[in-house]
């Protein structure tokens, strides 16, 4: 359904009628402008005819919105082309309205990036000729992407650090909006849009309206009527209600909605799941989920069907997860280096496949507090089909960067320890496993404790303990994963690209990036704020169902499972949390733990 509010609606003239109706020989600017008109009424023809694209109808309406009003929401499910509309409205928005600059920017560099050299797929495509001559000099830095066309520019920008404050733009694409700090919005980049870029010509234009009506030569009603250029295109999918996406969301539909509203600036809102597209432009894999009863999770409905959810139906609450969030610009935030005096512990989960299919190599890093018994996600790792020696090298970061007491590994993966150990980055100082069960249960759980106090030892490495993943453990170690959100004893650390001072801090350490696997500290930052997100999203899909037998069983629902691709759902980075929540629960009840000195004070007696 498309509505459009009675005082959005303005006369139009049709455009092809008025071509039409054109008689006679033109001259060369009423050609131009008669031609201007055609080709900006048409966008599926102008589209196809200077990039060789064929727009779906929809594509057509939406562009079309995106160009006529100021600020344009697309909430679209997953596959439905965001960022390919993104792209084609980028360069039809600069060739009609010269000198236009266009920021784009998302919640990590790499996102905005991603539009960027999209678009660059496009104009450098087979049957975009024309598109080619509308574009000049390219550059493209570490902080900035930048593209030069008809006047204006199209760049891409990181969100984080003090740089991007000095930038101006009359159109801001921003994408992941859902992900973007509300603060950011609205302090960082709403600003852009204050000041018209052609504010130099508004100004000549009013000195020489104030002569004329000086010298009675022009009345002031028949003064220049400057129109608000700006635009703003929020790109998404759906969220949870209580995020910041659908307070927007909400408030942009009042603003449409509400006809009492008065002022010069116009919404747009585009909400489109799969269900919507053309049959030719739905994923096969789509379609499978949604056969065999995926339509019904809540993560399908915001990630397919674009609807938004409380999340209420989860074991894990989005919303208490929400809440246990460390606000924007509050400590503690995500960390590249552990702070000096904190202590910290690990969970691997290791996967040893190198296929781009495959489960996550994950890792979590949790900051601990023995004092409250609370902890704080800080960290994580995540990579799908690396290389056996690129997990070694990024967990000697670690090793290296935060003050670990305590290393958690899956039972079924511990010989990655041994890999380590036999390496060159462990070689002189290998890492040790302690003999603990922590399966067992009061009097033999203490007994486990007090044994593992007397073999916990940082300085011979002896700080590794091996986690089997028994039905008993996964239905406590859930259990009590649970009951530290919902208690607010289990945190996620704040966004340090949303606070300028903790990503200025972050970003003078001296880190070897040949072990990170990352291109520069500005990647690895942004990636540990995209990562704590993934691990709560992660958490969130988690199902609990209960066999025949009883045992309960935690993992993805099954339309999730049974996506294969490289781009599937996984729980990996979940796993870690619950490893090392428990970690954290063993490594707490060790300090807190007394072993009284038993003295012998028996004497022999001599006969």
């Amino acid at each position: 359904m498309w509505y459009c509010p009675e005082k959005y609606k303005r006369p139009l003239s049709d455009v092809n009628q008025e071509i039409l109706n054109l008689k006679g020989e033109l001259d060369d600017n009423d050609a131009k402008i008669s031609l201007a008109k055609f080709l900006r009424g048409n966008l599926a023809f102008t589209t196809e005819l200077i990039s060789g694209i064929k727009l779906a109808e929809f594509q057509e309406i939406t562009l079309k919105g995106m160009m006529n009003r100021n600020f344009s929401m697309c909430v679209w499910g997953r596959g439905c082309g965001k960022t390919f509309i993104a792209s084609v409205f980028c360069f039809l928005q600069c060739i009609f309205e010269p000198r236009t600059k266009i920021l784009i920017a998302g919640p990590t560099f790499r996102t905005a990036r991603f539009i960027f050299n999209n678009l660059e797929k496009l104009v450098e495509s087979k049957g975009a000729g024309l598109l080619q001559q509308a574009f000049g000099a390219k550059a493209k830095r570490n902080d900035a992407f930048e593209w030069q066309i008809n006047g204006g520019s199209i760049t891409a920008i990181p969100l984080s650090g003090e740089k991007i404050r000095g930038f101006r733009a009359n159109v801001l694409v921003l994408d992941e909006y859902l992900l973007l700090p509300e603060d950011t919005i609205k302090t960082v980049l709403m600003p852009f849009l204050v000041a018209p870029q052609d504010m130099k010509e508004r100004i000549e234009i009013r000195e020489m309206e104030d002569g004329l009506i000086e010298k009675g030569l022009m009345k002031e009603s028949d003064r220049m009527e400057f129109t608000n250029n700006s635009k703003m295109i929020a790109l998404s999918s759906a969220s949870y209600t209580f995020e910041n996406l659908y307070k927007t969301y909400k408030e942009w539909m009042q603003n449409i909605y509400d006809d009492s509203a008065v002022g010069d600036t116009t919404y747009f809102i585009s909400q489109l799941g799969w269900e919507s597209l053309p049959e030719h432009m739905i994923d096969s894999t789509v379609i499978e989920e949604a056969q065999n009863g995926g339509q019904s999770h809540s993560s399908f409905q915001r990630e397919y069907c674009a609807q938004f959810t409380d999340g209420s139906d989860s074991y894990f609450s989005g919303k208490k997860m929400h809440e246990c969030t460390i606000p924007d610009g509050e400590a503690p935030h995500t960390l590249i280096r552990g702070l000096s005096g904190q202590k910290y512990l690990v969970a691997i989960d290791p996967s040893f496949s190198n296929s781009p299919s495959s489960d996550y190599f994950a890792m979590c890093v949790l900051e601990l507090d023995v004092e409250s018994k609370h902890s704080t996600v800080v960290h994580n790792y995540a990579v799908a089909g690396g290389d056996l020696k690129d997990h070694i090298k990024y967990f000697k970061y670690l090793t290296d960067n935060f003050d670990l007491e305590m290393i958690c590994i899956d039972n079924a993966g511990f010989q990655f320890i041994d890999s380590c150990n036999e390496s060159q980055y462990f070689s002189e100082k290998p890492l040790k496993f302690i003999d603990i069960n922590t399966d067992k249960e009061g009097v033999d759980y203490t007994k486990e404790i007090k044994k593992a106090k007397g073999l916990l030892n940082k300085e011979n490495g002896s700080i590794c303990f091996k986690q089997l993943f028994t039905s008993n453990w996964l239905r406590k170690s859930n259990e009590y994963l649970q009951a530290a959100i919902d208690h607010k004893r289990m945190w996620f650390a704040s966004r340090s690209t949303a606070d300028n001072k903790a990503f200025d801090s972050q970003s003078k350490f001296r880190i070897d990036m040949d072990l990170v696997g990352e291109e520069d500290i500005l990647g690895l930052i942004e990636t540990q704020d995209n990562l704590v997100y993934q691990v709560k999203k992660q958490c969130a899909l988690i199902e609990v169902k209960s066999t025949a037998k009883g045992t309960q069983t935690f993992d993805l629902p099954q339309h999730l499972k049974r996506n294969t691709s490289a781009n599937r759902a996984r729980r990996d980075n979940y796993t870690t949390l619950l490893m090392a929540n428990w970690a954290a629960k063993v490594y707490y009840d060790i300090q807190t733990t007394e072993i009284k000195n038993e003295s012998n004070t028996f004497s022999p007696i001599l006969i």
